[in-house]
């Protein structure tokens, strides 16, 4: 059993100063090595995955109850199953995607009905904070396929999975006294702190203040996962949330 186990708060801050270490050694990197500056976005990524991941598996059913698998996306393939990987594992992966269209399409509309709640007021509180000189004109990026799939793929997904999946859950074990939200789904102290955390490595990556705000986002993130029992809904809300704030930030900037 891992020394760690019956000590869970502990493990997550060792946890989390690893990789906020990690993560502003990668920021720090492009100034040495100009040319990683576009490998930044995924190397960040891939440590926020891979942490969560490798723990999660040191315990038994830890990617079930850390609500990490994904519908088996995130599950190694069955050793018994006799079925051929095919060329570099793709059969596997086209059965696993095939499993996890049903979870998936119930993840997507409960993060799309949760979007068309959210959203509006998000909108005006953003035209209200930043008073925009221009008019807001829609500029959809010419690379908006590419731009979707990084945020959806290289970015929301490896950060919930670490911070929703592994971090929110891992405080939830330490937290257990007090009342718990969502029917008993989730302590509010886990649930405050796994955001404070989230917050504060957007901070160390980049160092301007507004970067905190993500906090809020957060907890909004923190309680779909805790109602969803997966990180599924809180992946796409959280790729379409910085979608929008592209699209925002485009659509009020000066004119070309």
């Amino acid at each position: 059993m891992d020394r760690t186990s019956d000590r869970p708060l502990t493990e997550v801050l060792i946890v989390y100063a690893a990789v906020t270490a990690i993560t502003a050694g990668v920021t720090w990197l492009p100034r040495a090595l100009p040319g990683m500056t576009e490998y930044v976005t995924l190397l960040v990524g891939a440590t926020f995955l891979l942490a969560a991941v490798r723990l999660a598996r040191r315990r038994p059913g830890g990617m079930q109850q850390m609500g990490i698998a994904l519908g088996g996306l995130l599950e190694p393939p069955d050793a018994d199953d006799p079925r051929p990987p095919g060329p570099l594992g793709l059969y596997d992966l086209a059965r696993a995607l095939r499993a996890a269209l049903p979870s998936g399409a119930r993840e997507t509309a409960i993060a799309l009905a949760v979007a068309a709640v959210v959203f509006p007021p998000f909108v005006l509180g953003y035209v209200y904070w930043h008073q925009p000189a221009h008019p807001f004109v829609f500029r959809l990026p010419a690379d908006f396929a590419e731009l979707a799939a990084t945020h959806l793929l290289v970015i929301a997904l490896p950060e919930e999975v670490f911070f929703r999946g592994y971090v929110q859950t891992r405080l939830g074990d330490r937290f257990t006294s007090r009342p718990r939200w969502l029917g008993g789904l989730v302590d509010p102290r886990a649930l405050v702190l796994s955001a404070a955390l989230f917050a504060a490595i957007h901070f160390v990556s980049i160092r301007d203040p507004e970067r905190l705000a993500v906090f809020f986002p957060g907890l909004l993130f923190g309680l779909l996962r805790a109602w969803r029992g997966g990180v599924g809904a809180a992946i796409l809300l959280h790729a379409l949330s910085n979608l929008l704030a592209e699209l925002l930030q485009r659509g009020f900037s000066a004119p070309p």
